[in-house]
Order: structure tokens, then C-alpha cells, then sequence
């Protein structure tokens, strides 16, 4: 019969000596396809979660191992061999209350669906447990050595980062939270920050807290949405583009802020009213003012017209033309 778990102090998750363990004999409880957590976490119900199998305790052996007795569903049989190693969860009244196949999960989520319907059970009971690794016979052993150990090296000579990570990986957050909360810091779930944590936030940072719009759209109206977007935009950018080429560059980055702005969606649809028969939108005034002729080019015509030019050279005639922008015909 395999070990399922082993005595020993196990900090933050509690000590569990071998009385302890010996009490716990006789006890049954799920074998679940993976932790609880990953399953709901990723926005799937405790109903829904894959059961492989069951474990009843039988017995605590000399090195301190509690022992189980499996008895796995076809699931369980076809997951097992690849998926060793085992978590055991926790109740809050420090007994045991389902035992996870690590590492199934995670990869597994995605495929959800009705297939597993025939191997879920209500796990609500046990949604809110501690979960406590045990990888092989002789892991907590191992670690304990490893534990001995570090506690004599100099970590400023060793890379502590990435030791970190390993453990956080193998630990669930809950502990490194718990950690840091002793430490005096306040930790938070970002997705689960309250309305006045974010005020908060926002007010440290000198920042104006806002709704998020909620879009309810559907899929066919955003697509037209998108479509309507994309057709002013380019209409925006042909406007712009012949509107700035009847101006000299001095005049290029007023026009193009004046076109982008007559674009915006809560302009381009605002009607304006020029005169009694003219109501319309800037935007709309601009595109037909692109359309037509360089006004430079009647300025250009009514000034030449009023200047003699009984002796003019060449020269001089291209010294007027660029004065006014070059803009004749």
C-alpha cells in the first residue's frame, strides 16, 4: 500500500506527530485530478471537479508514513502512472479531507467538459482546505536535510532568487502571503481589490478613479462598430492629406490637429449649424473644402492683377511667387 504522508513539522501548515496521524486511521476520502484550487480558480465549480478515485487510511508505519488504500475510477487508472505524486488537503478541523494527483491539473484545465461529468462529485466541503506536498517516500526527509543545511550557508554567496521561485512553484501562494502578512505587509489580490483600496491606490498616485464603461455590445453590432471606425479613419486620412497640400507648412500642424479633431467619434457625427441652409458636421465641412481649390491660388491671382508689372524680370516674378507660398497657376 502506498505512503500518502509522513510526520513531521511542516511550519505555517501545522506539526503533525505520529499520534496524530494514527488517529486518522479508518478515515476515507476523495482522490481528486489535481488541487481543488486549480480547478476553481480557473472558473470551473467544486461540482465539476474530476474525481479519480478514493483513499481509506490504514495504518502509520515505523518511520512515521501514514499509509492509504486507493481505490481508483477509470480516470484514476488512467492518470496515475504518469501523475505520481500526491497532496494531501487539510480541513480546518486539522484532519484530512481529500487527497490531490499533483500536477494533472494545470494541464488538464482547458479540456474540461461534459466527459467528466461521470467522475464529479460536490467537493464544496473541502473548496477552503490546506494543502501539504508529499512528492516521494523519502521527499520530507530529503528536505529537512536541505533545510539543515541552508541554515549554515552564507546566502549573499549563493542565488537565493532562484531558489525562491522553486519553492513558491512547489508551495501554494497561500503561505507566501501569509509570510509577508507577518512581516507587517498588507497583501491583496489585484482582481480582488475593494472599491476603497483602489481609491486608495489612485489617490497615492494622485490619480481620478472612473468606472470602466461596460460594453454591451454584441458581436454583430461591434463588428459594424469596427467597421464604421475603420471607414472614418481612412476618410479622416484623405482629408487631411489633400486639405494640408493647399496650405504653405507653416499652417500643416493646425490643419492636421483640426482634421483629427472633427474625426473624433464624438465630433464627426456633431451637426453644426453655418447658416440657415448649412448645417452640418466639421468634419464633413472639411472633407468638401478639400475637394475644392487652393484658396491660395485666387489670393495669388487677385494680387498680381493689381500690381503693374510694366518691367518686371523673371526673377523678380519668382521672388513674389515664393513671398505669398508659391501657390499660382
Amino acid at each position: 500500500m502506498p505512503r500518502i504522508f509522513k510526520s513531521g513539522d511542516y511550519g505555517k501548515k501545522g506539526n503533525y506527530s505520529t499520534d496524530k496521524l494514527k488517529s486518522w486511521i479508518g478515515k476515507e476520502f476523495n482522490i481528486t485530478a489535481g488541487h481543488v484550487g486549480d480547478w476553481v480558480n480557473n472558473g470551473y465549480p467544486v461540482t465539476a471537479i474530476p474525481v479519480a478515485g478514493t483513499c481509506k487510511v490504514t495504518d502509520v508505519d515505523n518511520e512515521g508514513y501514514l499509509i492509504g488504500e486507493f481505490a481508483y475510477n477509470s480516470l484514476g487508472e488512467s492518470i496515475k502512472d504518469k501523475y505520481p505524486n500526491l497532496s494531501i488537503g487539510i480541513g480546518a478541523n486539522g484532519e484530512p479531507n481529500h487527497l490531490a494527483i499533483l500536477g494533472y491539473a494545470p494541464p488538464h484545465i482547458k479540456d474540461l467538459d461534459q466527459s467528466f461529468s461521470e467522475f464529479s462529485q460536490d467537493l464544496t466541503s473541502i473548496e477552503k482546505t490546506e494543502t501539504i506536498e508529499f512528492a516521494e517516500e523519502d521527499a520530507q526527509g530529503k528536505i529537512d536535510e536541505f533545510i539543515a543545511f541552508f541554515r549554515t550557508v552564507d546566502v549573499s554567496k549563493v542565488n537565493y532568487k532562484a531558489l525562491f521561485d522553486v519553492l513558491y512553484e512547489k508551495d501554494d501562494e497561500k503561505y507566501a502571503v501569509n509570510k509577508l502578512k507577518d512581516l507587517g505587509y498588507t497583501v491583496e489580490k489585484t482582481a480582488e481589490f475593494s472599491q476603497d483600496t483602489l481609491k486608495s491606490i489612485a489617490e497615492g498616485l494622485g490619480l481620478m478613479l472612473s468606472a470602466k464603461p461596460v460594453n454591451n455590445l454584441t458581436p454583430q453590432e461591434i463588428f459594424v462598430k469596427a467597421k464604421a471606425e475603420f471607414a472614418r479613419e481612412a476618410e479622416r486620412d484623405e482629408t487631411k492629406k489633400k486639405l494640408v497640400s493647399m496650405f504653405p507648412p507653416v499652417l500643416h500642424k493646425m490643419l492636421e490637429f483640426a482634421v483629427d479633431k472633427a474625426y473624433e467619434e464624438a465630433e464627426y457625427s456633431n451637426i453644426i449649424e453655418f447658416s440657415e441652409d448649412d448645417k452640418t458636421s466639421m468634419a464633413t465641412k472639411l472633407k468638401e473644402f478639400s475637394q475644392g481649390k487652393s484658396p491660395f491660388k485666387e489670393l495669388f491671382k487677385n494680387y498680381t492683377e493689381s500690381k503693374e508689372f510694366s518691367e518686371t524680370t523673371t526673377s523678380e516674378t519668382t521672388d513674389v511667387d515664393k513671398r505669398i507660398g508659391g501657390y499660382y497657376e
